[in-house]
């Protein structure tokens, strides 16, 4: 099969893709407009059927092709680095029973418990916001990126084509869909992703006669770095200002309490019956996620071992590209009817995996449209049409997709690495501090949730702007400017425990709740399942 012939099924297989998501969230989309129908599909998913859509949402472009290149390019750090991927559903694991048992669709929700106030919900609302719109242009880059390089399409210009043509018709099949057409889509995506990692992982170590110690060192040798390659360091190859412990320890803290709290995984929690289901649905969503961890792990010592250090490095200075190079060396290469049909499906799961992402992100910034900011901060009213909160929150996703799509369009110029980074740490430094305090503190107050979601996300904006992600570096955001102080990539290390701090200091010092005036939140373990 030609270079052309593979080019073209990769293009059928794109289309058949964005075919049946579209008729499957037409399909399954809600019936009656009516708020748990939309934003949770009525609960009624089973805990492994939850999982494997849980999987779904937490499994981005950046675990499969990033965690893949991570190891083929950075060796040991790269481990850390797929290793935080796993931890960070581990600690859901132990949120999601109390987190399933205080919410009802959204974050806003589970605070709403502790602080009723319309303050609290907007700001819950507009973190939301914020970490799923940046979420949503790293995801979106990533599949206009690579579905034009798998097309041979490399002009900026084809690749902005590709991302506005993907972004609307995400929004299209969100809006329709709401989370049963999600879940679908999301499970559906998991099964594929399995399926082609485990069989270019199997392809892989047939080349290498079964045998791991074999595949270890050929990329020892061959990697690039010699010995270097199984010791910590390569990571701040990077960042050569950046002291490693700290620069690496704080990265992987953005992973692991980042990635732990993405809103767009929580709200999944929130479409399970109740707490011991939406235990069982992260534990079965923690299995899925180890073997594909596992799996781009394996792929990213093969394409050390197969392709090498420096080749990937040149064709792909950041490592993206490992999955798909080793996927075109094996099985005869993409001439063979083997290679191709492998290539192919590999293809068709990278797009996959960011479509399905950014379809959960879609939906998550809808209900924070509809529910939080329209039904519960502006009408305030449970009398309030829901027939119109649904078709605000379908306006909503057609609103954070347009801006999505415009800031895409226009990233796709610069470096947007930081962009995901920013979106851990908002996460890690905001709304887990928020949650913990929020579940587990009995005299969490207002102020301290206010204090924790405002302050952690603007300590977190204004420390990274004085890092080299943004200036300084010529990879940097802004590669011709230096302004940069703060010797980090992620700020989280920093940023993280200002956040803790935040929400202690905010209700010990809030006077109206140690005067009686403010009606502390339900202590721990009172909790009401909704």
């Amino acid at each position: 099969m030609s270079g052309g012939d593979t080019q073209g099924a990769v293009l059928i297989s794109f289309l058949l893709l964005v075919v049946a998501a579209l008729f499957a969230c037409l399909l399954l989309g809600p019936q009656r407009e009516e708020a748990e129908n939309f934003y949770i599909g009525r609960r009624k998913n089973k805990p492994v059927r939850n999982g494997l859509a849980l999987a779904g949402d937490y499994i981005s472009s950046a675990t499969v092709v990033g965690t893949a290149g991570s190891v083929a390019l950075m060796g040991f750090d790269g481990l850390f680095v797929a290793g935080s991927t796993v931890a960070a559903l581990a600690v859901m694991a132990l949120l999601a029973g109390p987190l399933r048992a205080r919410g009802r669709y959204t974050l806003a929700d589970v605070f709403a418990d502790r602080a009723p106030g319309t303050a609290v919900r907007v700001a819950a609302a507009v973190v939301t916001l914020l970490v799923c719109l940046l979420y949503f242009v790293v995801q979106l880059s990533a599949v206009a990126l690579v579905t034009a390089q798998l097309l041979g399409l490399e002009a900026v210009g084809a690749q902005r084509a590709i991302a506005v043509m993907i972004g609307v018709l995400i929004a299209c099949a969100t809006a329709v869909g709401g989370m049963r057409g999600a879940t679908a889509l999301q499970a559906a995506k998991t099964v594929i992703v399995l399926v082609a990692l485990l069989l270019v992982v199997g392809a892989l170590l047939v080349r290498f006669d079964w045998n791991p110690l074999v595949l270890l060192e050929a990329a020892q040798a061959h990697n690039g770095s010699g010995s270097a390659y199984f010791r910590p360091g390569l990571l701040q190859a990077s960042n050569p200002s950046a002291s490693w412990t700290f620069d690496f320890v704080g990265l992987q803290l953005s992973i692991v309490l980042g990635a732990a709290v993405m809103p767009h995984v929580v709200m999944r929690l929130h479409a399970t019956p109740d707490p011991t289901a939406a235990r069982r649905s992260v534990r079965a969503a923690l299995v899925v996620v180890t073997v594909v961890v596992a799996c781009t792990v394996v792929i990213g010592l093969g394409t050390a071992a197969s392709v090498g250090g420096a080749k990937l490095a040149a064709v792909s200075p950041g490592g993206t590209g490992a999955l798909m190079l080793v996927t075109g060396t094996l099985a005869g290469g993409p001439g063979s009817a083997s290679g191709a049909a492998l290539f192919v499906l590999v293809s068709t799961a990278v797009f996959a995996t960011s479509l399905a992402v950014i379809a959960g992100l879609t939906l998550t910034a809808s209900a924070a449209v509809g529910h939080d900011l329209y039904r519960q901060a502006l009408r305030r009213a449970e009398s309030a049409d829901r027939g119109a909160e649904i078709s605000t929150a379908r306006w909503g996703a057609a609103a954070v997709s347009a801006v999505g799509i415009s800031l895409t369009y226009a990233a796709l110029d610069w470096n947007i690495q930081m962009f995901s980074w920013v979106a851990l740490a908002v996460a890690a430094s905001s709304l887990l501090p928020a949650l913990v305090h929020t579940l587990f503190w009995g005299r969490f107050t207002e102020r301290g949730l206010l204090w924790t979601l405002v302050g952690g996300s603007g300590c977190v904006v204004v420390l990274q702007t004085f890092t080299p992600m943004v200036s300084g570096l010529p990879s940097s955001f802004l590669p011709h400017a230096d302004f940069a102080w703060l010797p980090f990539q992620s700020v989280a290390l920093l940023s993280v425990p200002c956040g803790f701090l935040l929400g202690w200091l905010g209700s010990v010092t809030d006077r109206r709740a140690l005067s009686g005036g403010t009606r502390p939140g339900p202590a721990a373990g009172k909790v009401s399942v909704r």
